[in-house]
């Protein structure tokens, strides 16, 4: 590991430009439901056919909450004045002139939306003509039929870069988790075995496997694969400049029909995440240091050095990346 004397700008307002995950597909009924992501307001609904739609937050009238609103035969409506508002934004009826013609400035910006993995995604810009969205890349482990998986998740009050580097090390495990899933691990780390390769760290430690694929997602796993299995997957998601939220997935290939045990895994996957928690959040600066040498490293930290020149890498690139919204309107 070298100690780079240069200075990286430290920006703590962009992240990349990539889809993240805002909600369990469960939670959205027949109601829409308002979401933030990377400081903008969002809301989700479901058309007639099911398929969830997502919107810019605010009424292009008046600038209500349309999350206030309901949905009326496939349409999204505005809690203040009705308006009606279609999957893609275009205003389709104002009450109040049901005779004239629906004027431009009446439609609503409409956002690239999908569920996968028993989670609703966002891309968080507007898409032009001809521009295509990247794919989202999800751990096979996901759509494997021989897992049941659980959800659980939390929203930390930290920038998103200190999120991701505390599922990179593995030093921390005994202290911070000496409770749970470090009770039988040492704290001396003799030999980290790590790769590193374009957006993709892996990390060896005992009998896990640890994936971390730039920029928002991680999966724990047996190294060796039997059996009986056991996974843990976490996605990341800037909700805002120093909010983080954590939407998991812990699977299991055994026990699946015993009475409880959905329950017991997302509980215990929530106790080790609040164990991280308050260490996390403590963190000063609030996103990782503008160079490596502002903060002391060790052999154990290098998953996370290898991050932190990924995202340095991202941050004096030309990678797309998506602004933080100060204000809404």
């Amino acid at each position: 590991m070298s100690h780079k004397p240069e200075s990286f700008p430290s920006d703590e307002t962009v992240f990349p430009l990539q889809w993240y995950a805002v909600a369990w597909s469960r939670d959205l009924q027949n109601k829409p439901m308002k979401r933030k992501l990377a400081g903008r307001d969002f809301v989700l609904f479901r058309d007639d056919n099911g398929q969830v739609r997502c919107v810019q937050a605010y009424c292009p009238h008046r600038g209500a909450d349309l999350s206030l609103g309901a949905c009326q035969g496939g349409a999204l409506q505005c809690p203040y004045h009705g308006w009606e508002f279609a999957g893609d934004g275009q205003c389709l009826s104002i009450p109040s002139q049901p005779n004239r013609p629906i004027p431009e400035f009446a439609h609503n910006a409409a956002f690239p939306v999908m569920e996968q993995a028993q989670l609703i995604w966002v891309y968080p810009e507007r898409l032009h003509a001809g521009q295509t969205l990247p794919n989202l890349q999800l751990f096979p482990e996901l759509s494997d039929p021989n897992f049941v998986l659980t959800p659980f998740g939390t929203t930390w009050q930290a920038h998103v870069t200190r999120a991701v580097e505390s599922v990179l090390d593995v030093a921390h495990l005994a202290f911070v988790h000496k409770k749970t899933i470090g009770r039988s691990l040492a704290a001396e780390i003799a030999n980290l075995e790590f790769t590193a390769e374009g957006d993709s760290i892996k990390i060896r430690n005992g009998g896990g496997l640890l994936e971390y694929l730039y920029p928002q997602h991680w999966i724990l796993k047996p190294s060796s694969p039997g059996k009986n299995q056991f996974i843990q997957y976490v996605t990341f998601t800037p909700v805002d400049r120093e909010e983080t939220a954590l939407f998991g997935l812990a699977g299991r290939t055994f026990a699946k029909r015993i009475p409880g045990m959905n329950l017991l895994f997302g509980r215990y996957s929530n106790k080790v995440l609040q164990e991280d928690q308050a260490i996390v959040e403590s963190q000063h600066p609030r996103p990782i240091p503008e160079a490596l040498r502002m903060e002391a490293h060790v052999a154990a930290d290098a998953p996370q050095v290898r991050f932190r020149q990924r995202w340095f890498e991202f941050l004096t690139g030309d990678e797309a990346r998506v602004h933080v919204k100060e204000s809404q309107r």
